[in-house]
């Protein structure tokens, strides 16, 4: 018989084992130790009241994490990993689990659900997009190494600030609705920092980003979260230039990434193109439901 429980109703190497069972064999495998998953569930903001656990019986054989937030008013939740384990998989067990999960979601008065999903994984996206769920913009994961070429004319041209990310929450520095895991207001408890372009007290761009460096040593790597300008002339795509160079130490040799990168307008990845950034084999989709217009 299959019931439901909320994710509090078990311990946390309960929910540890489940996770590691449920994403076995997936496009990509959750190799995580126990100390990983329980910190990903606070630095992520996910709740164990809202995630949702499927049992046959005694036996728990689904998830659903889920974190929620309030954003402008509305109640924004976010699906932080759906897993079946393999011997209950292509069953339609996946419809009821994600349908339980939105029921939740409603009784909590959520306005918008959102979630990421490999780009090669049709059948999840097909099986969301059943359930109210849109794609609304691809992700992408892009990398480069070493010095890039570094326009000092352009970095002259307006004023360069750093700032915490936890800084940018609740500003209109960045856009409300992105992908969770790049927001500013999860991006801190990784070390996140925002990097700012401004010009007569103007913010023209600005970029979300995260070091790797250990203090007394030069930093080794960096990754970018989000980027932005908010002037569509020629003067906007030379401030996000200029915050991109800076933001990833274009004069430093070192690995550059890519998180989950909106580029609604493609001026940001045309410009990593240009410095030679490369696509790599993983891309996601940024899907929403917007469930207060159903």
């Amino acid at each position: 018989m299959i019931t439901f429980k909320t994710m509090e109703e078990l311990t946390f190497k309960e929910a540890h084992e489940l996770f590691i069972r449920g994403f076995e064999g997936y496009f990509t495998p959750m190799n995580m130790s126990l100390d990983a998953f329980v910190a990903r569930i606070g630095n992520e903001g996910l709740s164990l009241e809202l995630s949702i656990i499927m049992f046959d019986g005694e036996i728990p054989i689904g998830f659903v994490l889920q974190g929620m937030k309030e954003v402008n008013g509305q109640k924004v939740a976010w699906n932080g990993g759906t897993g079946i384990i393999p011997e209950y998989r292509a069953k339609k067990h996946g419809t009821i689990l994600m349908g339980k999960a939105l029921d939740i979601l409603k009784k909590h008065n959520v306005s918008v659900a959102t979630l990421e999903a490999i780009s090669i994984n049709e059948p999840a996206i097909k099986l969301y997009e059943k359930l109210g769920y849109k794609v609304i913009d691809t992700l992408h994961f892009w990398e480069s190494e070493g010095v890039l070429s570094f326009d000092e004319n352009i970095a002259k041209e307006f004023m360069i600030q750093r700032i915490p990310a936890l800084q940018a929450v609740n500003t209109d520095i960045f856009p409300n609705l992105v992908p969770w895991q790049v927001d500013p207001s999860v991006t801190p408890k990784v070390g996140g920092e925002a990097v700012i372009a401004m010009k007569n007290n103007k913010v023209l761009a600005a970029c979300l980003v995260r070091t790797k460096q250990q203090f007394g040593f030069e930093a080794d790597g960096v990754t970018l979260f989000q980027a932005i300008t908010n002037s569509e002339n020629e003067e906007g795509e030379r401030a996000l230039h200029a915050v991109l160079q800076d933001g990833l130490y274009f004069k430093h040799s070192l690995k550059r990434t890519t998180y989950n990168l909106v580029d609604t307008n493609y001026k940001i990845l045309s410009f990593l193109q240009s410095q030679g950034f490369k696509n790599t084999d993983i891309s996601q989709v940024f899907m929403v439901n917007k469930m207060n217009q159903l």
